[in-house]
């Protein structure tokens, strides 16, 4: 049995966006395991690097990562004794999480980063890059420490999880630092990184630090906080996910004696949100704690009772895949020590209905990972054994808004949208902004309202070469509203040339040149090899249409190659 339950027992260019609200539940599926990867040693998360390759990423928590590529299974990377040595392992230290950059290609882009305790036992960030011309093993000698906070007197409560939000910026979730009560009040402390979930710009660097505060970060410019904090008020937050499509913050946040709880926010937060700890366990006061409501106090949307129904909350995913589609759109979270599972369903009202499972295999799960496809996986450290989620029977969720898509073109934005159903939807709303945050209504379409679902097509004509941002607001019978997430068009300017569009159907891409002189073009595969070459000398369109050969399937780099200037885009063949 591993170091970690052990110790856990003891102490406790076109921009696409999928939305999928809903307007009432519908029954849960029923949940089971299926033995996907057996005979590891501590296996703490998995995770892929969504670069379309569907490469799986199985970490061990004493710093040895593993991949599988088809069918091979190989070491990736040892960051503990014997490769890199500054791991520290033991109780739930070790290496904790993995993600790699949004922009990771295998080529123009190497980095992947991890989550893990340094030999001092701090909560280390450390950047590192994969081996050109091999994508399957990582290159030691390109460690970067990113950013160190410090972790004394106590071994637990380390958090463990980073991801990157859809902005582009990276997010990780620390603990309170251990012991009974946060008795330092760090996780309510602004100018101490323990308890937060922490928001920070690993593209740019500021001073000596290898990463700068994004402009936007909610307490920026409050002295009493450290800048990088994003969320605060979490005890021990060690697993937690965004919704792949819609962009939602889940949080799983283990609770002390009391309450284990789940936190949410919406995509459309900026912070600002304070999650309770030490004041509040679950729905209720901390007890042994003088009473206190920290400002900006925001509830869990669920908790249980500890011991009852476990000691442990394990944060998961709403499902996005499209093998079980009565799962689809629903969160699933379990308990590494009573293997109770939840399955969370949007109730209509702004809130959750909650279905509790007793699942076989499901003790000690320590992870849930989603895989390129949507696939959830889950790691237990009882049986070293990385599992694939099935879900079984259930109802279809009345999902309506399936897809948002956007494509800059020449004068004109063109919006896309796909619906699955269309129970009560009256019409759409298109609103736009110049800056994310103001918008203006475009235009309305009516709803189809053909129960099975249709295709829309919306065309926004204006005279501007900057980022424009939109969002679809969905509007039903009873007038009531539900936005999409937000999607950003790349603008125009003198020095770049537009590629689009970034998602590929059917073998054709634009290049728009803005004047540019171009000399050619090549499009290089996910293995650094070069598939397509085109002359481009020539070439004076405003716009050049690129007929592609057919491709397989995944993830490419168009370079362009033009009189002063090159450029490179990553494309998807569909």
């Amino acid at each position: 049995m591993s170091n970690l339950y052990l110790f856990l027992q003891r102490q406790m260019v076109i921009a696409v966006i999928i939305l999928s609200p809903f307007i009432a539940a519908a029954q849960a599926p029923t949940i089971s395991y299926s033995i996907e990867i057996a005979g590891l040693t501590s296996p703490i998360n998995v995770t892929s690097a969504n670069d379309g390759t569907n490469r799986l990423f199985v970490l061990q928590q004493n710093g040895i990562i593993m991949v599988r590529d088809g069918v091979n299974f190989t070491q990736f990377a040892n960051f503990g004794i014997g490769g890199a040595n500054i791991v520290l392992f033991g109780g739930e230290r070790g290496l904790l999480s993995m993600e790699f950059h949004p922009q990771y290609d295998g080529i123009n882009n190497r980095f992947f980063y991890i989550y893990h305790n340094d030999l001092n036992g701090d909560i280390a960030i450390t950047r590192c890059e994969t081996t050109l011309g091999n994508i399957n093993t990582a290159n030691l000698s390109t460690i970067t420490n990113i950013i160190t906070i410090p972790h004394p007197v106590n071994s637990n409560h380390n958090g463990g999880q980073l991801r990157f939000g859809s902005d582009g910026y990276l997010y990780f979730a620390t603990g309170d630092g251990g012991g009974g009560n946060d008795i330092p009040n760090n996780a309510q402390t602004g100018t101490v990184l323990l308890g937060k979930m922490i928001r920070i710009d690993i593209d740019r660097t500021s001073g000596i630090k290898n990463y700068a505060i994004p402009p936007d970060n909610p307490y920026i410019s409050d002295p009493a906080f450290d800048s990088a904090v994003y969320n605060l008020g979490l005890r021990n937050p060690y697993r937690w996910s965004f919704d792949r499509l819609t962009g939602d913050l889940w949080i799983g946040d283990v609770g002390q004696g009391a309450r284990e709880e789940i936190n949410f926010r919406p995509a459309g937060s900026t912070g600002h949100n304070n999650f309770g700890w030490r004041c509040f366990e679950g729905y209720i006061p901390t007890p042994g704690v003088p009473a206190c409501t920290p400002v900006d106090y925001v509830p869990p949307v669920f908790d249980y009772a500890n011991p009852d129904s476990g000691r442990s909350v394990t944060c998961g995913f709403v499902y996005r895949g499209t093998e079980f589609p009565t799962l689809y759109g629903r969160f699933v979270a379990t308990d590494v020590y009573s293997g109770y599972t939840w399955i969370l369903s949007p109730n209509g009202n702004g809130g959750f209905d909650s279905t509790e499972q007793a699942v076989p295999n499901a003790n000690t799960i320590v992870a849930f990972g989603e895989a390129e496809d949507g696939t959830i996986y889950a790691v237990s450290q009882s049986t070293n054994t990385v599992y694939k989620l099935i879900a079984t029977g259930g109802a279809v969720l009345p999902v309506k808004l399936t897809s948002f898509s956007g494509i800059a073109k020449a004068g004109y934005n063109e919006l896309r949208w796909k619906t699955d159903a269309e129970l009560n939807t009256a019409r759409f709303h298109i609103e736009f902004s110049k800056d994310g945050f103001s918008f203006t209504r475009a235009g309305t379409v009516p709803a189809s309202r053909i129960t099975s679902g249709s295709s829309y097509v919306y065309q926004h004509f204006l005279n501007y070469k900057g980022d424009v941002f939109y969002r679809l607001a969905t509007e039903d019978d009873d007038g009531s509203i539900a936005n999409s997430n937000v999607i950003r068009l790349k603008g125009t300017d003198k020095d770049h040339l537009r590629i689009y569009p970034s998602y590929v159907s059917n073998g054709v891409i634009n290049l728009e040149t803005n004047g540019r002189s171009l000399n050619g073009m090549s499009v290089v595969n996910s293995e650094g090899m070069v598939v397509f070459k085109k002359d481009l000398k020539g070439a004076i369109s405003t716009i050049v249409p690129i007929n592609l050969p057919v491709l397989p399937k995944g993830m490419y780099i168009v370079e362009i190659d033009g009189n002063g200037f090159s450029q490179s885009e990553k494309i998807f063949i569909q």
